[in-house]
């Protein structure tokens, strides 16, 4: 699983290195620089060109060193663990995979019900931007099976409300979105509109200890933490790994992991 999320990002460097260079070539035959500026323009095609030729380079080697070492899916369901360990995947749409910290698999956030017409604006837009798209996300277990899905709806604010596998509402979580500069702050709310968490998130590190009225902790996340023993396993530098609350009923830990998805597929990489 990580070996060929690492094979994906090294195949897309490599495509778009090349089709930058081409295009710094084309430009160069048929309109040649005459003056400095114009050779610093090509030159900085050059160097987005290397840039993403380097990046490929780069995960071409972390391929290499995982391709051998066999990711083993994981016995434990997905709403009974206390962590997660989130990577960000390769694809036209943002989506993760979900790992215990031994390595072992999971389950997926990903998009489901795409309409065609929201691709072409995946090849313009940032992932904090695809999300505001009303996509319905689903989250899988390491067998493939739905366990809950969530869609975000809503123009000032980021309503994503979450659905159980026969489409019953479980809550939502509303953000603040035009508010949210320094921090972004949002709600869980259960199925009959009652706050159960409020949420506050580091928006430029993207921090949070999230702690409900009664004072108990739902969930931490400290940015570019990660336990060093584990590093053997995940070998980038984008290893998020969020600490869960194991004393939550089933219903919360879905709207909590929901939550936790919306806001870490928003998250530009």
């Amino acid at each position: 699983m990580i070996a060929t999320m690492y094979k994906r990002r090294m195949k897309a460097a490599f495509a778009l290195s090349s089709i930058v260079m081409l295009i710094g070539i084309s430009v160069f035959f048929i309109d040649r620089p005459d003056s400095l500026q114009n050779w610093l323009n090509l030159s900085s095609i050059g160097i987005v060109g290397l840039f993403l030729f380097f990046t490929g380079v780069s995960n071409q080697m972390k391929y290499n060193k995982v391709k051998d070492i066999q990711i083993h899916e994981s016995k434990a369901s997905l709403l009974e663990l206390d962590h997660l360990v989130l990577k960000k995947d390769l694809g036209f749409f943002p989506r993760l995979l979900l790992f215990e910290k031994s390595g072992h698999f999971v389950g997926t956030i990903k998009p489901i019900r795409i309409p065609f017409i929201f691709y072409p604006m995946s090849l313009l837009l940032r992932d904090s931007l695809i999300m505001a798209l009303p996509i319905t996300y689903g989250v899988f277990s390491n067998k493939g099976n739905v366990l809950f899905t969530f869609k975000r709806k809503g123009m000032k604010k980021s309503i994503v409300t979450v659905k159980n596998v026969h489409g019953r509402k479980l809550g939502e979580y509303v953000q603040e979105d035009w508010k949210s500069l320094v921090n972004i702050k949002g709600e869980l709310r259960d199925a009959d509109d009652k706050l159960i968490l409020p949420v506050k998130v580091k928006a430029f590190s993207g921090d949070f200890t999230l702690t409900d009225s009664e004072g108990r902790q739902w969930a931490r996340f400290y940015n570019g933490y990660f336990p060093h023993e584990y590093t053997n396993i995940f070998r980038d530098v984008y290893n998020d790994i969020v600490e869960l609350s194991d004393n939550l009923s089933k219903h919360h830990k879905m709207l909590l992991i929901a939550m936790t998805g919306f806001l870490f597929l928003q998250r530009n990489q």
